[in-house]
């Protein structure tokens, strides 16, 4: 009897120290997968006060963009015709905003899903008075020019000015706060992307960050690991119009011990509480 307690005994133990070690082996994240902007391979040229080069590509418009088109002139008459009318800098809404205190701007001009030229599927942009406008495949710099050609024979002293109205994305997986979001500026980085969603969790698998981008004939997907520092070499770096950011979980996720020393030692604990229970029933039955 004795003797087949103490097998028991034996038994569980072994099992006890093999879930421990188990435990702590694959538990705690490293600060390795966690940390940003590393540097992983002692690049000297990523170091710490190192001008880092970027990689800026001019990005060509695509259908579904929105824009912010505005017209200039000394000839402000003749310039008013290209606007919606309710975003004429003259119309009478705007005076009539001007008298309730709106500094003369039209509430749904501010609005640039209301006031602002989407490019269609076909690629164009219609402009009042103009017409269609081939925008897709054109840089907003290359667009600008090609409506000021468009308007000078009418208004020689037009200038135009063409700008996205923010940069679109949606991120979602191992993040604090997912879903569609914007950033209202020219340019934009993955960096501000994921500070915009609340951070990455400490599940995230940051060397593995996914990214969806559109291309006029379909889409790619990409890869990044944000915990390096070679990433901001590439265009990846920068942020497009309707990117898709995906960030998976760590494989540790799949174990669901801890994600920290403290949450694994309380996970230990209730182990090693269960064990204790399960050998002194086993003995006194025994």
């Amino acid at each position: 009897m004795k003797n087949k307690k103490r097998s028991i005994r034996n038994t569980v133990k072994s099992l006890l120290l093999s879930l421990t070690i188990l435990a702590f082996a694959s538990s705690c994240i490293p600060n390795e997968k966690v940390v940003y902007l590393q540097n992983k391979n002692l690049d000297d040229g990523l170091k710490i006060d190192s001008l880092i080069t970027l990689n800026r590509v001019d990005y060509k418009l695509q259908p579904n963009d929105i824009l912010l088109v505005n017209f200039y002139s000394s000839q402000i008459e003749a310039v008013e015709k290209y606007y919606p009318v309710f975003a004429r800098p003259n119309s009478l809404n705007n005076n009539q905003n001007r008298s309730n205190g709106n500094n003369g701007v039209n509430p749904l001009f501010q609005d640039p899903y209301l006031t602002g030229y989407n490019v269609d599927k076909d690629g164009n942009i219609e402009i009042n008075a103009l017409g269609r406008v081939k925008a897709a495949g054109l840089t907003t710099t290359e667009l600008k020019y090609a409506i000021e050609e468009l308007i000078r024979p009418s208004i020689k002293d037009i200038l135009v000015g063409v700008k996205l109205s923010g940069i679109p994305y949606t991120i979602f997986g191992e993040v604090s706060s997912t879903g569609p979001n914007i950033i209202r500026q020219y340019e934009a980085n993955i960096l501000e992307a994921i500070a915009a969603s609340g951070d990455l969790t400490l599940n995230a698998d940051r060397a593995h960050v996914k990214i969806l981008r559109q291309y006029p004939d379909g889409v790619r997907i990409h890869e990044i690991d944000v915990t390096g520092r070679e990433f901001i070499q590439t265009q990846y770096f920068f942020l497009q119009p309707d990117d898709i950011i995906y960030v998976p979980p760590l494989k540790i996720r799949e174990l669901g011990t801890g994600e920290t020393a403290l949450q694994t030692f309380a996970t230990l604990i209730s182990v090693i509480s269960g064990t204790a229970l399960i050998i002194s029933v086993l003995t006194n039955n025994n």
